[in-house]
């Protein structure tokens, strides 16, 4: 039967959304491994606590909720063109309706701002997707601006200049 497939593969997909959320968010040092320190300084234990409170875990925003998960999973699908699970920096440039230059996406493939968790050489998974929008879509929190400044940052000196900035702002101007 399919359709237990497809459930299973939901709550699986699901499943993952969360963690990968919950470590973007958590996880500063980017090892994959949350600290106790890191769980101390991350509101993950208090998320949880508001789970068990709370009948509809939808209202539960900070990782919990379907409907974040729902956006995310249903922008990699429309980027995942022949649905290998895969994204390509062709597939990507399509995000946003091209809200992204060539320039950013050259940035982004060598694996500049964060390694890739896939292993096909050119393409993110899933999970490297999640950063990527998170990332994208709330550039004010830490994980996004550093994310965003890494890009920009072409000697990675951890310095901005204007010469750089410029670079990326002259692909918008045409």
């Amino acid at each position: 039967m399919v359709l237990p497939y497809i459930f299973s593969l939901i709550l699986y997909v699901t499943a993952e959304t969360v963690v990968y959320r919950i470590f973007y968010h958590i996880n500063s040092s980017g090892t994959g491994h949350l600290t106790l320190r890191e769980l101390k300084c991350g509101n993950l234990i208090s998320a949880m606590q508001h789970v068990d409170e709370e009948e509809d875990i939808n209202k539960v925003l900070r990782y919990f909720s379907y409907g974040h998960f729902y956006v995310i999973h249903c922008k990699f699908w429309e980027l995942d063109i022949d649905h290998d699970f895969f994204i390509d920096k062709e597939n990507l440039i399509r995000y946003g309706n091209h809200a992204l230059t060539y320039r950013i996406v050259d940035r982004i493939f060598p694996q500049v701002p964060r390694k890739f968790s896939s292993k096909v050489k050119g393409k993110m998974g899933y999970e490297d997707f999640v950063y990527f929008i998170l990332s994208m879509e709330d550039k004010s929190l830490e994980p996004g601006l550093e994310y965003w400044f890494k890009c920009i940052d072409l000697d990675g000196d951890g310095v901005l200049t204007s010469n750089e900035v410029q670079f990326f702002y002259e692909e918008q101007l045409h």
